[in-house]
């Protein structure tokens, strides 16, 4: 959520992947989810994103922060923002990722999730979240929009990954899409 722990990623990604290039790739702009980007912009690594939020990473840039100054303050640099609509393809010829946007939703306009289809895992932030114990929510407008979306997309699904919570399947979205209260 802010350097101190973005410098902690960068460290120990650098120590897991020496060498390996590093891209941040923003599921969306919400701030438990954009606190730590000055750091990875300070350090020139390149954002991908969506067009939609490319002005919002390039005014985060420019806004000053001089009460505890970080990295960005101390080396400012304008980001390295590359854009992609809909579907974007990362691989490094062993594993290949793929990025999807499937905003707009009733959560945010523009909404990536990260797909590997040899592991069939698909992380997503904020619009399936499974609580690490008790039942599962009901599913949320913003949730029926995801599943729908994922549906059209036909992405072969075993696990999926919240950024809040515990690991889940396709089972688990299901489960909370039939949850959710009858519509008149």
């Amino acid at each position: 959520l802010g350097d101190d722990r973005s410098l902690a990623v960068l460290a120990k990604v650098n120590e897991l992947f020496p060498g390996r290039k590093i891209r941040l790739v923003p599921t969306h702009y919400h701030f438990d989810h954009s606190g730590g980007w000055r750091t990875y912009m300070a350090w020139g690594l390149p954002i991908l994103t969506t067009p939609g939020n490319k002005a919002f990473i390039e005014k985060m840039a420019l806004e000053p922060h001089t009460i505890r100054p970080d990295s960005l303050s101390q080396d400012p640099k304008k980001p390295n923002v590359e854009t992609f609509t809909k579907k974007k393809v990362l691989s490094d010829g062993v594993r290949t990722l793929e990025l999807h946007d499937v905003g707009p939703n009733p959560h945010v306009g523009e909404m990536v999730v990260a797909y590997l289809p040899r592991e069939k895992v698909l992380f997503v932030a904020d619009l399936l979240g499974i609580a690490l114990s008790g039942p599962l929510a009901p599913a949320s407008p913003a949730l029926v929009d995801f599943a729908d979306k994922i549906a059209k997309l036909g992405l072969e699904i075993d696990h999926i990954i919240p950024a809040h919570g515990r690991r889940g399947t396709m089972d688990d979205l299901k489960a909370a899409l039939a949850a959710r209260p009858a519509q008149d």
